[in-house]
């Protein structure tokens, strides 16, 4: 039998512990209307209306009543994104390892499909129009209770407000006295990437928010601002391939976000 020489690296384990890459927390797809039931078996785009409301009338006595004729208005979510994320897996490397590398890197693979998913709806807080504050400027109290006022003269529901916002503006907030308290801070978060509630407005924090060049936007919104069409969720399939002598994986999804209502959105700057 022949040994090893020395020096030789023949003899080197994968270690149990893995160093995995770090992870954004991904929030967005989870705080957006959404629309997938409506394109699970077919279709390229959703065609969703514009409801206006009507107007109450005086009913004059021995009159018809006034007929109203809305003309509306519609949103499209184009099912425009096809995404993948794939890897091959060599027999030499599996077997080597003490890890179970297929598992580890499917899950890798499903987390680069969630995280495109988040930055598609991220990307939308550029077509905000409405925006507060002021770039490389630590937020203030005015700030947010301006945010929140556009939010309520466009009679957005009180319910299913969030305000998502980068690391820094979390610690600019904590530094305003005001909020250091169990209105704000809630202890440990009570799910991936919330850190409590302000002024009745969930409150998240993501590094995976939409970057303009060297500006960060935080983003203030109704669900209804946004939409999400997931027309096929997130799916593997792996075959092994002899002539590579390698398992093949490969993870697809296939959506589509757009924004819904503007005035329920305010792009914070900060």
């Amino acid at each position: 039998m022949t040994y090893p020489p020395k020096g030789s690296n023949k003899l080197e384990k994968w270690s149990t512990d893995i160093m995995r890459a770090t992870e954004s927390n991904l929030v967005l797809a989870n705080l957006v209307h959404d629309y997938s039931s409506m394109v699970s078996d077919n279709g390229d785009t959703i065609h969703v209306p514009n409801l206006s409301n009507l107007t109450a009338n005086d009913k004059v006595a021995g009159a018809d009543v006034s007929f109203q004729a809305p003309t509306e208005t519609k949103i499209d979510i184009s099912l425009d994104t096809h995404k993948e994320a794939s890897f091959k897996l060599e027999d030499i490397t599996k077997v080597q390892s003490n890890v179970d590398l297929n598992a580890e890197y499917t899950g890798k693979a499903g987390y680069a499909l969630a995280k495109a998913i988040d930055s598609a709806l991220a990307a939308l807080a550029a077509s905000f129009s409405q925006t507060k504050g002021t770039y490389a400027t630590a937020i203030t109290t005015d700030v947010i209770l301006d945010s929140i006022e556009l939010l309520d003269v466009a009679d957005a529901p009180q319910d299913d407000r969030h305000f998502v916002m980068k690391p820094g503006t979390k610690r600019d907030i904590i530094d305003i006295t005001t909020y250091v308290s169990n209105d704000f801070v809630n202890g440990k978060p009570v799910e991936s990437g919330k850190i409590g509630s302000l002024y009745g407005v969930n409150t998240y924090i993501s590094n995976n928010i939409y970057n303009a060049a060297t500006n960060v936007n935080d983003m203030m919104f109704h669900r209804d601002a946004m939409g999400l069409a997931l027309q096929k969720a997130p799916k593997t399939n792996a075959w092994y391939n002899p002539a590579a002598i390698a398992w093949e994986v490969v993870t697809d999804t296939i959506f589509g976000v757009a924004e819904m209502r503007d005035d329920h959105a305010v792009l914070v700057k900060t």
